[in-house]
């Protein structure tokens, strides 16, 4: 999937019109239409709104342009179990085993190893 498609399905999945999403992203209707349409995409600042106001990474919004995976345990990362900072936003770089709520779950590398073992 593209941005555009992406962003059209989460849109109206969540029964929101164009000026909704545009209001709760600081954005007129025209740029979502934009967004959309694939004439442009997203600055930076505005996908991690997205990314939080949908429950999806920055990764999916741009079409799974990688296959993410935990820099801890090395698990392919989905949307469902990546690691959340302390603020809720997601932390692609983690799973949620490995990362939760701004902390690390494991201190050292053998308590990594016992819970794979």
């Amino acid at each position: 999937m593209t941005t555009k498609d992406v962003l059209l399905d989460l849109r109206t999945k969540s029964g929101m019109s164009q000026d909704e999403l545009a209001e709760k992203v600081f954005v007129t209707r025209q740029a979502v239409s934009r967004w959309e349409n694939g004439d442009t995409v997203p600055n930076t600042d505005t996908l991690k709104l997205l990314s939080n106001l949908f429950d999806v990474s920055i990764n999916t919004l741009l079409g799974a342009p990688r296959q993410l995976v935990c820099q801890c345990c090395g698990m392919p990362l989905e949307d469902a179990i990546i690691g959340r900072n302390k603020d809720g936003s997601m932390n692609e770089d983690y799973c949620k085993w490995c990362y939760a709520d701004g902390t690390y779950t494991y201190s050292n590398m053998d308590d990594l190893i016992d819970v794979c073992a």
